[in-house]
């Protein structure tokens, strides 16, 4: 979406019309949010930087890596043992 900055030009003090944009957030899509809660331990220093590299090589360098590790070992752990 390209801003149309002509009407800038001619309303002088006042702020331009409002576009006609969809309404995101009546039409999120995404899922349900789930409740989150925390999880903390103290584990050792050598410990969690393996877990941080193996959850950047499994899920990529970035935010919620640790996170998608930890979700994907509890799966694992589940099917294993129920």
């Amino acid at each position: 979406m390209t801003t149309n900055i002509a009407k800038l030009k001619s309303a002088k003090g006042a702020p331009p019309p409002a576009d006609d944009a969809p309404d995101v957030i009546a039409d999120d899509t995404r899922p349900e949010k789930v409740e989150l809660r925390p999880l903390q331990v103290r584990i050792p220093r050598t410990v969690f930087e393996e877990f941080s590299e193996r959850a950047g090589r499994e899920f990529g360098f970035s935010h919620g890596a640790k996170k998608q590790l930890f979700l994907k070992m509890w799966e694992t752990y589940k099917a294993q043992n129920m």
